[in-house]
Order: C-alpha cells, then sequence, then structure tokens
C-alpha cells in the first residue's frame, strides 16, 4: 500500500515537475501577499526541477519534510526518486490559477497549460517559518 501510494505522489510530482516554465509567472500580478508567496512555490518548483542539481533543492527547500520523507520510503532517497520524476515527464506549461488560504496551509490550483483535456492539479502546502513548503501534489 504505501508503494502504491509512493507511486500516485511521484506521478503527481512528475506533472508538477515537468514544465520548462509557466505560461505566466506564477507569482505574477494575479496574486498579491500570502497568495504570492505560494504562487512563488510553485514557480521556484518549476525553476529547480529545470536545473541540473534541482532534485536537491526540491528535497531540501521546497518539499516538507514530510513529503521528501514519503518519497524516501522504500529504501530510495528522495533526491534519487526526484530525479526520475523529472527525467520521466514530457515538456508542458504549467500554469498557477488560483490560490486558497486557511490558516497555516494552503491550496494551489495548478492547470497544464499546453494540454487539450485541461488537465489540473492542487498542490497543498503548509506555513514552515516565514515560507511555505510543498505538503502534497494530487493529480
Amino acid at each position: 500500500m504505501a508503494r502504491a501510494r509512493l507511486c500516485t505522489t511521484l506521478a503527481a510530482a512528475a506533472l508538477a515537475l515537468a514544465g520548462c516554465g509557466a505560461q505566466q509567472d506564477a507569482a505574477g500580478d494575479e496574486f498579491a501577499g500570502a497568495e504570492a508567496e505560494v504562487a512563488q512555490v510553485v514557480d521556484d518548483l518549476q525553476s529547480a526541477a529545470q536545473k541540473n542539481d534541482g532534485a536537491e533543492e526540491l528535497c531540501s527547500r521546497i518539499l516538507s519534510r514530510e513529503l521528501a520523507g514519503e518519497l524516501a520510503a522504500g529504501g530510495s532517497q528522495c533526491i534519487d526518486e526526484m530525479e526520475k520524476a523529472i527525467g520521466d515527464v514530457n515538456d508542458f506549461d504549467l500554469e498557477v490559477t488560483g490560490v486558497t488560504i486557511d490558516g497555516t496551509t494552503a491550496r494551489a490550483q495548478v492547470s497544464q497549460g499546453g494540454d487539450e483535456d485541461g488537465k489540473t492539479a492542487t498542490f497543498e502546502l503548509a506555513r514552515d517559518g516565514d515560507g511555505w513548503r510543498v505538503t502534497s501534489l494530487a493529480g
């Protein structure tokens, strides 16, 4: 059961990490304040995925410790799993279409901009100190 959950999480991570850049700056003028901070984390996630050493940044700075630990379950390392996810994706654009905040948690709705089927995902985030970290990548 844990392995199936890990595979689902990795598939969602692959969706999140596949973009070569958002259609618009995720933290652009559409969002302000804490909503802009949440949108910026999604933008940072995409930027990290484009870097050669992006998996390390994702696991140490963008994903929550709990999510990184979940990805590391089963004898693998978060960085190894993120490198696989980054390598297994096709190129498409992602766009943050909405952000909702409820206290110390947030949800970012993300659409796959270049997809005719209009696929969307919801990323969940939690406040961690002065910033936000991704706690869930769901399709």
